[in-house]
Parts: C-alpha cells; structure tokens; sequence
C-alpha cells in the first residue's frame, strides 16, 4: 500500500535489503554531495518522462524506472541502492532526487542511473528541488527523532547549508513543493485540526491556508505556472480522490478529477500543464494513472502485477 504521508517516516511495504553501513560509500557515490552536485543545464534527451517507483525487476527492492508516454516503454534507471521512493526530476530533466526508507536519507542520481550521490545524512525524506536546481526543501524530523513531528527544512547544495525554516510541533507539516517562480513553498499540515494544504514563504514567513477540509490532503504539488495545485483529498479510510484548486484556495474553483472506492495518490503534473498523472490502485493493483486536467480522459498507463507509484512528471 501507498505510505500515508503525514507520517515523519513512511512505512513502504517491500521487504528492504540492507544497506552497507554508512561510512562504506555505496557503489559510484559522490562522497561530498553537497559540495559536488552541479546540475547540467542541458535538458536530459527525451525528457519529459515520468519517473516513477516499482518492484517490478525484485519484489524485495523499490527501484526507480522512467515511463515515455509518447511509447509506453518503461526503462529502469539501474540504480544501485536497497530501495528508492518518492522521486522528484530535477529542473533540468537530468537528475532524480529520491529517499531511501531504510536509513531515510536523501540522494540523486543521473537520469541514466550514474553519480549516485548521497544528499542528507540524517533522516529526511519528500523532497523537493527550487527551480534553478540550487537548493532542497525536505521534510525531516532529525532534531528530536523519532518523537519529534516531521518540519521542513531547505538545504544549499552548493554551500551544504541546512536551514530549518518550519518547525511547529506539535504540528504536522510536510509534503513540501517549491513554487515555479521559487518564491513560496506549498505544504500539507494538520496545524488547524485536519490535513490541509498551505503555502509559505521561502524563508518560513506568511503563512497561508489553502483548503479548508474536514478530512486530509495527502499530497499536493504546483501546477507548472503556478496559479493551481493538484492534490490528493480522502475522506476517511482508504479512499482517495484527485482534486484541482486554485493556488488562492477559492473554493469555486474547486475541480474534481476521480471519483470511486479506489485510492487515487501523488498527483502530479505534465509539463504543459494539461495532464495529471497518478497512482491508484482503482484496476486492483497499484499502477500510474493520467487524467486530463478538466478530469477527462482517464487512461491506464501501466498494467501489471507490481507495485507502481509515487510518479513525477519530468520538465
């Protein structure tokens, strides 16, 4: 089953394989990820893809694999790690930012799997990149861990400076995105009773209430220009829906896109800004989803018998 995210550390459920201790450098790994990571500007070959996570090769591993959605091929990126979820392409379509649930740090790797480089070395996860590939902003509950409730923290990959700039136990927060202008960070809290979706601020200032639920987000991410947010909304249970809302939380703009007893999760967007793709287990199996943005034109995109979740459309 899909973690529920307002956990400080999502339970995945695959059998992990362990990972060598922390002092022995994982296969290709920068050692000083945070001094090294210099993003190519030059927009990967074949992007926009969407990467997504599946046990499809191992049942005991959660790899990283890339859909074309003008073929339908899936390609496994190949990277040599015990597990990868929650992956996020970088602004320039040639790198993956994922956690690793066994130890719940973050890393990249290169879109062809090469330069696995290990970002955090604490427990961090639900990661984000600013749009000009600089920074990081994560959810982490490091400070007190594990009693501490998950707050958001950005980190300067060129510098390696970690900045915590959310921190309201006993309060909820996590799910952060980084707007596509990189001036407000969109995310989920329960700081008002339910799980609603908020922005803020850069620098943790202004904070504003997006919805106004009585139940729980899950997950939520900007649209490309920055004026909706896709999210996942349920109920109670299992249950979950796709919704659209303007990035003002005018609640006549409100657009459902999925109905059902199934539970529909990560949405996120295409390029363009027509497209959602997410994860459902609506076929009876966990597969990645799209659904244009005025919620027609719901397709299928993987088929098969494995877990298949957690999708991030590549610029």
């Amino acid at each position: 089953t899909i973690p529920p995210p307002p956990s400080p550390s999502p339970t995945f459920t695959l059998t992990p394989s362990p990972l060598p201790p922390t002092n022995t450098p994982l296969p290709t790994e920068t050692p000083t990820a945070a001094m090294t990571l210099t993003p190519s500007r030059t927009p990967y070959a074949g992007a926009p893809r969407i990467v997504f996570t599946s046990n499809r090769e191992k049942p005991d591993k959660a790899g990283l694999y890339i859909f074309d959605p003008e073929t339908g091929d899936v390609t496994p990126m190949d990277v040599r790690i015990a597990n990868a979820i929650l992956p996020r392409w970088s602004p320039d379509g040639n790198s993956v930012l994922f956690a690793v649930p066994e130890v719940w740090n973050l890393y990249s790797v290169l879109a062809d799997g090469s330069q696995l480089t290990r970002i955090t070395d604490f427990r961090s996860n639900n990661a984000d990149w600013s749009p000009d590939g600089t920074r990081i902003v994560f959810q982490s509950d490091h400070q007190n861990e594990p009693e501490d409730t998950p707050d958001i923290y950005i980190l300067d990959l060129v510098s390696g400076e970690v900045t915590e700039i959310l921190d309201d136990p006993p309060s909820v927060d996590f799910n952060p995105r980084w707007s596509p202008d990189g001036s407000r960070i969109l995310f989920i809290s329960n700081r008002n009773g339910s799980f609603d979706i908020y922005t803020m601020s850069v620098d943790g200032t202004d904070i504003v209430q997006v919805t106004d639920s009585k139940e729980q987000e899950r997950s939520a991410d900007w649209s490309p220009d920055g004026s909706r947010i896709v999210f996942s909304y349920s109920p109670g249970g299992p249950v979950a829906n796709i919704y659209i809302i303007n990035a003002d939380g005018d609640v006549n703009s409100v657009v459902r896109l999925t109905d059902g007893n199934a539970s529909d999760n990560y949405p996120t967007w295409s390029p363009d800004g027509q497209q959602v793709v997410f994860s459902s287990n609506r076929s009876g199996n966990w597969d990645l989803w799209v659904i244009n943005a005025d919620g027609s034109g719901l397709t299928q995109l993987t088929d098969d018998a494995f877990y298949d979740g957690y999708p991030h459309w590549g610029p």
